[in-house]
């Protein structure tokens, strides 16, 4: 008697495995639908996007709140958080938006294509002049900030979500934080030169490298050469590059909207990235020239006197070119974004 119920209950266990195993795995699985309210939220920000060429850019609380900060967002957000106006002199926002805008051109066929919809994924700007109530309530007390806000209703936070490593950002940065967060990948459309400076690069620091090896070989001799090479640097330690060759900035930006570069990275350190390759640049310039001058140029018996004379000023009238330049060089610190003064003037 007991052990037929031990058996019974046994078999009523294996029933209630098997049964809970065919529920699970053996009955097909229904993905939750979106709502009404929550498609419309969807191709009200689609047609959004696509009017605006990629980005949507919302001037109003009212707008942000509704696509933002929505209840059961059925889309995932790239948001920055930015400011435009010069009050504030933010150069890290005017950097990071620019690049964002610039990225428009690599997103914009990801948003027209059949996949969007399957996973979709909106790049969006908002201003801190027009959405205070937003940037309180995602709880930003600084700019800028670009953050990946996923769909659903979690609450909006910085912690894990948010871009860092700006004075680096560039297209493929941007890429690769998107895909890391949503599994997306937005591949950057690059120019010729973006796709190949780094082998051109490579190839001209052979080549001067190698060419250096040949001249100090040659030159190991003669005290002139040593003497330059202290200045060389010397002139590199005080002017940047230093510090330009450690932090690897970017040294120029291109904007595929306006097809136009704009040169020296216009981050917050614009000022140490460009008067370390300018004043650096020139510096080494104007110690080329004095070696020229007072070792070099007395050595070339074959020209005359007055060759020499007419050499000799134009060197030095060289130098004082190139060190006028470096004191002008000071002045573009002041404009951000480098060598793009504004057409508009502020008054407050």
């Amino acid at each position: 008697m007991v052990k037929s119920s031990k058996v019974s209950i046994l078999i009523l266990l294996l029933v209630v495995i098997i049964g809970c195993f065919c529920l699970t795995n053996g009955a097909p699985t229904t993905n939750k639908q979106p709502t009404a309210s929550e498609k419309k939220l969807l191709n009200d920000l689609y047609e959004k996007a696509k009017k605006a060429g990629g980005i949507v850019e919302f001037k109003s609380n009212l707008e942000s709140k509704k696509f933002v900060t929505a209840q059961n967002r059925p889309y995932d957000l790239l948001a920055l958080f930015t400011s435009s106006n010069p009050k504030y002199g933010c150069g890290g926002c005017v950097q990071l938006k620019g690049q964002i805008e610039s990225f428009s051109n690599s997103y914009e066929p990801y948003l027209n294509s059949a996949k969007f919809l399957e996973k979709p994924i909106f790049i969006v700007i908002l201003e801190v002049d027009y959405n205070m109530e937003v940037f309180q309530t995602v709880g930003l007390n600084t700019i800028p900030h670009l953050l990946f806000i996923p769909s659903g209703s979690k609450q909006i936070t910085q912690k894990g979500y948010a871009f860092t490593g700006f004075e680096q950002i560039s297209a493929q940065s941007i890429s690769d934080f998107i895909y890391g967060h949503s599994k997306i990948r937005i591949e950057p459309i690059k120019t010729f030169y973006e796709k190949h400076s780094a082998q051109i690069l490579t190839i001209v620091v052979i080549l001067a490298s190698v060419r250096f090896l040949l001249t100090a070989y040659r030159k190991r001799k003669n005290p002139m050469f040593w003497y330059f090479l202290t200045i060389l640097l010397f002139s590199c330690v005080i002017m940047g590059i230093f510090y330009d060759f450690i932090h690897k900035p970017n040294f120029y930006e291109f904007d595929h909207r306006h097809q136009t570069y704009n040169y020296f990275s216009r981050g917050s350190r614009s000022q140490t990235v460009s008067e370390g390759m300018i004043m650096g640049v020139s510096t080494i310039a104007i110690t080329l020239i004095f070696v020229y001058i007072s070792d070099i140029l007395p050595n070339f018996s074959t020209f005359s006197s007055r060759s020499k004379g007419l050499l000799f000023f134009i060197g030095m009238s060289s130098i004082l070119v190139l060190l006028f330049f470096q004191s002008l060089a000071f002045q573009i610190k002041y404009y951000r974004p480098l060598f793009f003064i504004p057409s508009v003037t502020y008054h407050y």
